[in-house]
């Protein structure tokens, strides 16, 4: 058994999510697949267009043997939170022998080098970064920076190899033995919201969702996944950012002194959340009325669906500062082979597997923080499709069992 595990959001899966299986199964010879997966909220800041279960049965359609969920207080964060969770994860299922991600430069051996660096940071380049974030730039603008000043090496600034960097950083500092490969990124760009050939960006493709859904959108994804999406669309059960902004607006001005204990929201920043959150009138306008330099969009996204999701700092210290970070491994969704996966699970791992969330009971404060928060987080989601008769009960978790696909 050789098993090939990938670290996905699949929002929503696309030709070229299928493309990097495809590439992925054969320059590792795998004859099994594991996924870590995203749940209803996103890295990037905001909610899946697609609930968790129904994106896990895509993925078991095209090509996966095994859907994991990444839970919340990893998925939601930045990439490198994020990284530390999955890794975590995988590391400690005890039955990965491969992690393959997309990469713009491709160049595994460059990206090993500089996550050496940042898995050992020197005195020299910590100081570095620090002058640079007081300069006021972003944390990844000023980790590019520090590098250059003491290093020849450069550090990409495609997301996708931002993100290799953090799995690598991560599969080091963890003492793992995962073997780490890499697949070329093809078509449009991460952030390119243009819809051209055959693979563009999942970003395009929820951009043009938030207008309307036609027939060119076939060229773009597979039949199974334009099916379902095409289905969502007709029920108005796409889930958008904006559907939460009412309720983020209501969280930020109930109490501006409880934003301070927030996750990520720092040196007097909810002061600006708060002023602005009386004035606009969209979340985009508040998101983009309140970045700067310092603070990017895409971190003030993360900011706001934390104000949503109320996850606070003392608990993102208790998941940050673990060695061990992952609280369990809860499955959404798999077939024949993942039996496989999970009969061998059930003798290696280390963290608790999570079949039934009604049978699961914490037996540490990791475990109940986590569980607490991935819960919460589905009732939140679920709020956007109860308010249009799609669902009865917002306590979906409790009695939604894992997706078997013969």
């Amino acid at each position: 058994m050789i098993t090939t595990a990938f670290i996905v959001e699949y929002n929503p899966f696309h030709n070229g999510h299928k493309l990097h299986l495809e590439k992925s199964k054969e320059i590792t010879n795998a004859t099994h697949c594991l996924g870590i997966m995203s749940g209803n909220f996103i890295q990037r800041g905001g909610p899946a267009l697609i609930d968790k279960w129904h994106r896990a049965k895509l993925a078991i359609e095209n090509g996966v043997d095994l859907v994991i969920e990444l839970p919340l207080l990893f998925a939601s964060q930045s990439s490198e939170i994020f990284a530390k969770g999955s890794i975590s994860i995988l590391n400690q299922l005890n039955i990965v022998d491969n992690l393959v991600f997309g990469s713009e430069s491709n160049n595994i051996e460059s990206l090993l080098e500089l996550a050496h660096i940042f898995a050992n940071e020197s005195e020299l380049l910590s100081e570095s970064i620090k002058h640079h974030l007081k300069m006021g730039q972003a944390y990844p603008k000023a980790r590019e920076n520090a590098l250059k000043s003491i290093s020849k090496l450069d550090l990409s600034t495609k997301s996708n190899d931002i993100l290799g960097l953090e799995y690598l950083k991560q599969i080091i500092l963890q003492k793992s033995s995962i073997k780490p490969f890499t697949i070329q990124r093809t078509g449009s760009s991460y952030n390119s919201t243009r819809l051209v050939g055959q693979i563009c960006s999942a970003t395009a493709i929820r951009e043009q969702l938030k207008n309307s859904l036609n027939d060119d959108m076939k060229n773009f994804l597979p039949n199974s996944s334009y099916d379902m999406i095409e289905n969502f669309y007709k029920l108005s059960a796409i889930v958008h950012d904006e559907i939460f902004y009412e309720f983020i607006r209501y969280n930020i001005i109930s109490d501006l002194e409880i934003l301070n204990d927030i996750f990520d929201i720092n040196e007097g920043i909810h002061n600006k959340i708060y002023k602005n959150a009386l004035t606009t009138s969209d979340l985009n306008e508040l998101a983009s009325s309140i970045k700067s330099k310092r603070y990017t969009y895409t971190r003030i996204k993360r900011i706001l669906f934390n104000i949503l999701l109320q996850i606070t700092k003392k608990d993102m210290d208790i998941i940050i500062n673990s060695t061990s970070p992952a609280p369990y491994a809860r499955i959404l969704a798999f077939n024949q082979k993942g039996t496989q996966l999970l009969n061998k699970m059930k003798k290696t791992s280390s963290i608790p597997i999570i079949n039934k969330v009604a049978s699961f009971v914490p037996k540490n404060e990791l475990e109940d923080i986590s569980f607490k928060y991935d819960t919460k987080a589905t009732r939140i989601y679920n709020l956007a499709n109860f308010s249009r008769n799609t669902l009865t009960d917002l306590n979906q978790d409790y009695y939604k069992s894992p997706i078997f696909i013969p």
